[in-house]
């Protein structure tokens, strides 16, 4: 058995209003319209929904019970239309997003997680991968926006440029000689240092910044995410060029900081399609980020 959606509504209006007249009154269409589809429905179902004896028109009980069936579908097309609403205001939805390690879980997480603090009905799902990754993953849709370096330079994408990371060094706080306010790369390429994994474009943009130097990194240990870095330099583990956005309180306590002379700026670019770069909810995001 086939219900149409137009059936349903006009069957909802004959049964509220306890006649077709009225309920066709309701609608702007004609009563024989409202008794064709109440026939229609009575005939396909085999029951009689409607006691039409004498001048009466009142619902019998398989039409209560139809009633109640309809009145939950209503309500889910109620929330089907809060949940369009929230989706055109930016305020839910479902987003998923790939990250690259060196903001995926400071600045990436702490956007997501101040969004979906505000708005109870938003999803943010994150996932750490590499650029190419990541775009891989926008392009085959299983992404809405991947947050990375480079601009990956294609007419078919939405580029964004949302901020540039400031590094700075970091040193346990139980450093053999004194941290001084600032530190250059020469002498950073005489400490052993924890990185991000070859290839990520944080790592690319320390190692360019040695070879400007003529100076070689010194790796001791590679770490998948930034929090991991720090954590390790905070056991000693050796030193690191970090986002200072790293440094939260509890890693500030075990850590020491040191500004890099000459500076090394890292950007930081959201992408998307070109279909959903002004999506209200990816824009919230991108301004988060910014």
């Amino acid at each position: 058995m086939r219900l149409t959606a137009r059936q349903i509504e006009l069957f909802h209006m004959a049964y509220l209003h306890r006649s077709t007249r009225k309920a066709a009154e309701a609608l702007h269409i004609s009563q024989p319209a409202i008794s064709r589809v109440v026939a229609e429905l009575e005939a396909e179902m085999g029951v009689a929904l409607f006691d039409r004896t004498g001048r009466r028109f009142e619902p019998t009980a398989a039409a209560h019970s139809l009633q109640q069936a309809v009145q939950r579908h209503f309500q889910g097309l109620e929330r089907v239309r809060e949940t369009a609403l929230q989706i055109a205001s930016g305020t839910g939805g479902h987003l998923c997003i790939a990250a690259v390690p060196a903001v995926a879980d400071i600045r990436v997480a702490a956007a997501a997680g101040h969004l979906m603090a505000l708005h109870a009905d938003l999803r943010i799902d994150i996932d750490v991968m590499g650029e190419e990754a990541g775009l891989a993953a926008l392009r085959e849709g299983r992404v809405d926006c991947a947050v990375i370096s480079s601009d990956p330079g294609d007419a078919n994408l939405h580029c964004r440029r949302l901020a540039d990371i400031q590094p700075v060094a970091i040193f346990p706080a139980n450093h053999s000689s004194e941290v001084k306010q600032e530190v250059t790369v020469a002498e950073l390429a005489k400490l052993p240092l924890v990185m991000l994994p070859k290839g990520s474009p944080f790592r690319r943009a320390v190692e360019k910044l040695f070879d400007q130097a003529g100076v070689s990194l010194r790796v001791r240990a590679e770490a998948r995410t930034q929090t991991a870095i720090a954590a390790l330099v905070a056991e000693g583990a050796g030193c690191a060029i970090v986002d200072a956005g790293v440094l939260t309180p509890a890693v500030s306590a075990r850590v020491q900081r040191a500004d890099l002379t000459g500076g090394l700026s890292w950007p930081v670019r959201s992408v998307t399609t070109s279909a959903s770069c002004e999506i209200p909810i990816l824009r919230r995001f991108q301004d988060a980020l910014s």
